[in-house]
């Protein structure tokens, strides 16, 4: 999976960046799902860094609980200390405080699990979750990354974005596949987010992963913006859909509203200015 691109710095900021902290940080961006044990000579060669240098930040990382030195290997993992900063950041966001309760009240509506998701690049990650009661629930758990062109939740965010905006998401315009309803290049995705956006909800269909369906749904800031997304998960071919798009749709609207959203309001602007 494509890592996350990270945000472009101001202008001005080159001058004030510490190298030494930025490698700190590039040999934590080094591990991922695929790669979850790394030794300083394989992140030297990836990052150009003298092994001394690398060793020498490893250990410091290690010493702050970032990373942890494995058993009988010369190899570092990720430590709970990365973990701790994750969950810090989540609690510190209005919006997941705002959703527990509203994503509660969507999966004793529906009976499905529900998320809250928001995107980071080119991924979409998932911060809150409202598993279901049933036999069939969400495997999905918080932190949990999927590639936003291939996810429902990434497509209603997406949506919301202008063509100058996705062309620096999807520089080179070709895209991974990971079904057969995947878009494969920028030019098919926007097709479909044009679809989402026009809807104001996305529906799938084994859209990601075979077998299983989802509704999704943008919610909006005081800006107006698409800041995150809601969905449902059920087992496809077992539901009738479309009598649940409404629950959801309620369930975004709720939490834009208390987000300050106000349709009204942000559409005359858009209007004016």
């Amino acid at each position: 999976m494509a890592k996350a691109a990270p945000l472009a710095p101001p202008q001005d900021a080159e001058r004030y960046i510490v190298p030494g902290l930025q490698r700190g940080i590039q040999i934590l961006r080094a591990f991922d799902r695929q790669r979850t044990q790394l030794g300083a000579p394989e992140i030297a060669r990836e990052l150009g860094i003298p092994r001394s240098t690398v060793f020498r930040l490893m250990q410091t990382l290690e010493y702050m609980g970032l990373l942890e030195k494995i058993d009988h290997s010369s190899d570092y993992r990720l430590g709970i200390g990365v973990l701790s900063l994750g969950f810090e950041y989540l609690a510190s966001m209005e919006v997941t405080e705002l959703a527990r309760p509203i994503l509660d009240r969507l999966r004793d509506e529906t009976g499905f699990s529900s998320h809250l998701a928001i995107r980071d690049g080119t991924d979409m990650v998932f911060v809150v979750k409202s598993a279901a009661k049933a036999a069939f629930a969400s495997s999905v758990t918080i932190g949990t990354r999927f590639p936003a062109h291939a996810t429902i939740l990434g497509r209603v965010m997406l949506a919301d974005l202008t063509d100058t905006e996705l062309q620096d998401v999807y520089p080179t315009g070709k895209l991974p596949r990971y079904s057969d309803q995947t878009p494969e290049t920028l030019s098919a995705l926007k097709t479909i987010l044009e679809g989402d956006a026009s809807r104001g909800y996305a529906l799938s269909a084994a859209y990601f992963e075979h077998g299983i369906g989802s509704i999704a749904a943008p919610v909006r800031d005081s800006s107006g913006r698409v800041i995150a997304a809601i969905n449902v998960i059920f087992q496809d071919g077992k539901v009738e859909k479309d009598q649940y798009i409404d629950r959801v749709l309620q369930a975004t609207s709720d939490l834009s509203r208390q987000l300050n959203y106000h349709p009204a309001v942000n559409k005359q602007e858009r209007l004016t200015g």
